[in-house]
């Protein structure tokens, strides 16, 4: 026998998920539940962890390389000189 304690309106929500769910009992809820998490873990194993770690170290890498590389072209943009602007007011006087 397994007992653990519910607030108030935890309980409600229980019993109201019972109701919908068409399950008889808070009881056979539980058990449902329980059963459901033994037979679906839903824990990450290590390997598929580290995967997922070499994989974002991967993506950040790529983006690192991706600023540095905008960083330096936006030095040679501040750098370049800009085109002259043809003065609107002498092109319309001749």
């Amino acid at each position: 026998m397994i007992s653990f304690r519910l607030s108030a309106e935890e309980y409600e929500k229980f019993r109201e998920l019972c109701f919908s769910s068409g399950i008889r009992s808070v009881s056979e809820m539980a058990r449902v539940a329980i059963n459901t998490l033994l037979q679906e873990p839903r824990r990450v194993s290590s390997e598929s962890l580290e995967a997922r770690v070499a994989e974002l170290e991967g993506r950040l890498h790529i983006l690192a390389l991706e600023i540095k590389s905008l960083n330096q072209h936006r030095g040679q943009w501040a750098s370049a000189t800009p085109p002259p602007i043809a003065n609107a007011a002498s092109a319309s006087s001749e």
